[in-house]
């Protein structure tokens, strides 16, 4: 009869999204200086653009999916 709820709540879906954005930013920036470096720039209005979809939907992906569970997977330091 007394099951878990799936059901977060908003400060930890908050802290979610906000890693998966993080990360995204990351690998965006990333990206950005890999292209400046074999000399293919983005413009800089391309290049936010990009950078803010990828960070706003790597943070719907870490809303959405078990990422504790990976976590929980790391070694403690």
């Amino acid at each position: 009869m007394n099951q878990p709820s799936d059901k977060l709540s908003p400060i930890k879906r908050f802290a979610r999204f906000t890693i998966g954005l993080l990360a995204g930013l990351f690998i965006a920036g990333i990206f950005w200086l890999y292209s400046i470096y074999f000399h293919v720039p983005i413009p800089l209005v391309q290049g936010i653009i990009g950078s803010v979809l990828l960070a706003i939907s790597c943070g719907i992906i870490a809303t959405v999916s078990g990422i504790d569970k990976l976590f929980d997977n790391f070694p403690s330091i």
